[in-house]
Protein backbone atom coordinates (compact mmCIF):
# COMPACT_ATOMS: atom_id res chain seq x y z
CA UNK A 1 0.00 0.00 0.00
CA UNK A 2 1.16 3.49 -0.84
CA UNK A 3 -0.85 6.72 -0.67
CA UNK A 4 -0.07 10.27 -1.84
CA UNK A 5 -2.23 13.25 -0.91
CA UNK A 6 -2.01 16.99 -1.52
CA UNK A 7 -2.07 19.80 1.06
CA UNK A 8 -3.10 17.66 4.05
CA UNK A 9 -0.71 19.41 6.46
CA UNK A 10 -0.54 22.88 4.94
CA UNK A 11 0.35 25.53 7.54
CA UNK A 12 1.75 23.03 10.07
CA UNK A 13 5.45 23.64 9.27
CA UNK A 14 7.46 22.83 12.43
CA UNK A 15 9.93 25.27 13.94
CA UNK A 16 13.03 23.12 14.49
CA UNK A 17 15.86 25.21 15.91
CA UNK A 18 18.77 22.91 16.81
CA UNK A 19 19.48 20.41 14.03
CA UNK A 20 21.92 17.51 14.53
CA UNK A 21 25.08 17.40 12.44
CA UNK A 22 24.87 15.59 9.07
CA UNK A 23 26.55 12.20 8.59
CA UNK A 24 28.61 10.97 5.65
CA UNK A 25 28.42 7.28 4.66
CA UNK A 26 28.73 4.81 1.79
CA UNK A 27 25.57 3.50 0.10
CA UNK A 28 25.67 1.22 -2.94
CA UNK A 29 29.35 2.11 -3.40
CA UNK A 30 28.64 5.87 -3.48
CA UNK A 31 29.43 8.49 -0.88
CA UNK A 32 26.17 9.87 0.49
CA UNK A 33 26.30 13.20 2.29
CA UNK A 34 23.65 13.42 4.95
CA UNK A 35 21.59 16.41 5.84
CA UNK A 36 20.81 18.08 9.16
CA UNK A 37 18.35 15.90 11.08
CA UNK A 38 16.45 15.74 14.35
CA UNK A 39 14.62 12.82 15.97
CA UNK A 40 11.51 13.07 18.17
CA UNK A 41 9.55 10.34 19.89
CA UNK A 42 9.58 7.58 22.46
CA UNK A 43 11.62 4.92 20.61
CA UNK A 44 15.22 4.85 19.38
CA UNK A 45 15.77 4.43 15.65
CA UNK A 46 18.89 3.34 13.74
CA UNK A 47 18.99 5.18 10.42
CA UNK A 48 21.78 5.70 7.88
CA UNK A 49 24.52 4.61 10.26
CA UNK A 50 23.31 6.73 13.17
CA UNK A 51 21.39 5.66 16.29
CA UNK A 52 18.79 8.33 17.04
CA UNK A 53 17.94 8.78 20.70
CA UNK A 54 14.95 11.02 20.16
CA UNK A 55 13.97 14.12 22.06
CA UNK A 56 10.50 14.16 23.65
CA UNK A 57 7.65 15.41 21.45
CA UNK A 58 7.41 19.21 21.57
CA UNK A 59 3.93 20.76 21.71
CA UNK A 60 4.09 21.50 17.97
CA UNK A 61 5.47 18.06 17.04
CA UNK A 62 2.83 16.37 19.24
CA UNK A 63 0.12 18.33 17.39
CA UNK A 64 1.46 17.24 13.96
CA UNK A 65 1.91 13.64 15.20
CA UNK A 66 -1.71 13.50 16.45
CA UNK A 67 -3.00 14.92 13.16
CA UNK A 68 -0.84 12.42 11.22
CA UNK A 69 -2.13 9.50 13.33
CA UNK A 70 -5.75 10.54 12.77
CA UNK A 71 -5.21 10.86 9.00
CA UNK A 72 -3.31 7.54 8.76
CA UNK A 73 -5.87 5.71 10.93
CA UNK A 74 -8.68 6.90 8.68
CA UNK A 75 -6.86 5.81 5.50
CA UNK A 76 -5.79 2.45 6.97
CA UNK A 77 -9.15 1.86 8.69
CA UNK A 78 -7.37 0.86 11.93
CA UNK A 79 -5.54 2.67 14.75
CA UNK A 80 -2.05 3.93 13.85
CA UNK A 81 0.40 5.16 16.50
CA UNK A 82 3.68 6.80 15.59
CA UNK A 83 6.53 6.37 18.08
CA UNK A 84 9.31 8.13 16.14
CA UNK A 85 9.70 11.04 13.72
CA UNK A 86 12.87 11.79 11.77
CA UNK A 87 13.01 15.42 10.66
CA UNK A 88 15.34 16.23 7.76
CA UNK A 89 16.47 19.59 6.41
CA UNK A 90 17.13 19.87 2.66
CA UNK A 91 18.83 23.23 2.23
CA UNK A 92 18.94 23.21 -1.60
CA UNK A 93 17.56 21.19 -4.50
CA UNK A 94 21.00 19.55 -4.76
CA UNK A 95 20.26 17.68 -1.51
CA UNK A 96 19.03 14.36 -2.83
CA UNK A 97 18.43 10.79 -1.62
CA UNK A 98 19.28 7.86 -3.92
CA UNK A 99 16.84 5.03 -4.58
CA UNK A 100 16.37 2.86 -1.50
CA UNK A 101 13.83 0.70 0.28
CA UNK A 102 12.89 1.68 3.83
CA UNK A 103 13.29 -0.54 6.85
CA UNK A 104 9.77 -1.21 8.16
CA UNK A 105 9.47 -3.44 11.28
CA UNK A 106 6.58 -5.56 9.94
CA UNK A 107 4.47 -5.76 6.80
CA UNK A 108 1.68 -3.81 8.52
CA UNK A 109 3.77 -1.01 10.02
CA UNK A 110 3.46 2.41 8.44
CA UNK A 111 5.83 5.18 7.37
CA UNK A 112 4.24 8.61 6.78
CA UNK A 113 6.20 11.51 5.27
CA UNK A 114 5.18 15.17 5.25
CA UNK A 115 6.91 17.77 3.08
CA UNK A 116 7.19 21.45 4.08
CA UNK A 117 8.79 24.29 2.12
CA UNK A 118 10.33 23.99 -1.35
CA UNK A 119 8.96 21.59 -3.96
CA UNK A 120 10.74 18.28 -4.61
CA UNK A 121 10.06 15.20 -6.70
CA UNK A 122 9.45 11.81 -5.09
CA UNK A 123 10.33 9.04 -7.53
CA UNK A 124 8.85 5.61 -6.86
CA UNK A 125 10.04 2.42 -8.60
CA UNK A 126 7.69 -0.59 -8.50
CA UNK A 127 9.05 -4.10 -9.15
CA UNK A 128 7.17 -7.29 -10.03
CA UNK A 129 9.00 -9.44 -7.47
CA UNK A 130 10.16 -8.98 -3.90
CA UNK A 131 13.48 -7.13 -3.76
CA UNK A 132 14.15 -7.80 -0.07
CA UNK A 133 14.21 -10.90 2.15
CA UNK A 134 12.43 -9.10 4.98
CA UNK A 135 10.64 -5.82 5.67
CA UNK A 136 12.95 -5.02 8.59
CA UNK A 137 15.96 -4.30 6.38
CA UNK A 138 16.83 -1.76 3.72
CA UNK A 139 19.11 -4.25 1.97
CA UNK A 140 17.91 -5.06 -1.54
CA UNK A 141 18.98 -8.63 -2.29
CA UNK A 142 18.37 -9.19 -6.01
CA UNK A 143 19.76 -7.30 -8.97
CA UNK A 144 17.21 -5.19 -10.74
CA UNK A 145 16.88 -7.50 -13.75
CA UNK A 146 13.83 -5.84 -15.23
CA UNK A 147 12.88 -2.25 -15.77
CA UNK A 148 10.60 -1.06 -12.97
CA UNK A 149 7.40 0.89 -13.42
CA UNK A 150 8.27 4.41 -12.26
CA UNK A 151 5.92 7.01 -10.81
CA UNK A 152 6.89 10.58 -10.00
CA UNK A 153 5.04 12.81 -7.54
CA UNK A 154 5.56 16.51 -6.82
CA UNK A 155 5.93 17.11 -3.10
CA UNK A 156 4.76 20.60 -2.24
CA UNK A 157 3.96 22.42 1.01
CA UNK A 158 1.86 20.16 3.26
CA UNK A 159 1.81 17.14 0.92
CA UNK A 160 1.90 13.69 2.50
CA UNK A 161 2.89 10.20 1.37
CA UNK A 162 2.41 6.98 3.31
CA UNK A 163 3.44 3.38 2.74
CA UNK A 164 3.61 0.11 4.64
CA UNK A 165 5.97 -2.87 4.80
CA UNK A 166 4.10 -4.63 1.98
CA UNK A 167 4.98 -1.85 -0.47
CA UNK A 168 8.64 -1.81 0.61
CA UNK A 169 9.06 -5.47 -0.36
CA UNK A 170 8.55 -4.53 -4.03
CA UNK A 171 9.64 -0.89 -4.37
CA UNK A 172 12.32 1.73 -3.96
CA UNK A 173 11.97 5.50 -3.78
CA UNK A 174 14.23 8.53 -4.05
CA UNK A 175 14.34 12.32 -3.93
CA UNK A 176 16.36 13.23 -7.04
CA UNK A 177 18.19 16.57 -7.34
CA UNK A 178 16.03 19.50 -8.43
CA UNK A 179 18.07 22.62 -9.13
CA UNK A 180 16.90 26.03 -7.95
CA UNK A 181 14.59 24.85 -5.15
CA UNK A 182 13.94 26.48 -1.82
CA UNK A 183 14.75 24.92 1.52
CA UNK A 184 12.57 21.92 2.46
CA UNK A 185 11.81 20.21 5.76
CA UNK A 186 10.69 16.60 5.74
CA UNK A 187 9.00 14.83 8.65
CA UNK A 188 8.98 11.02 8.50
CA UNK A 189 6.80 9.34 11.12
CA UNK A 190 7.13 5.61 11.88
CA UNK A 191 5.03 3.04 13.67
CA UNK A 192 6.21 -0.24 15.19
CA UNK A 193 9.49 0.96 16.72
Amino acid sequence: MKVFAKKVFQGDNPNIVAWDEPTVRKFDGETVYGRPTKGYGTSEFDYAGKLYKPEPWTVQMKYIKTKAEEWASEIMNRPIEFTFCLCGLYETGDDSIPHHSDTVPTLDDVVLGISFGGTRVLEWNNYLKDIKKDTNTSEVYIPFQHKPDTDQFLLEEGDVYMFDGHSQMKSTHSIPPLIGCQKRTSLTFRSGL
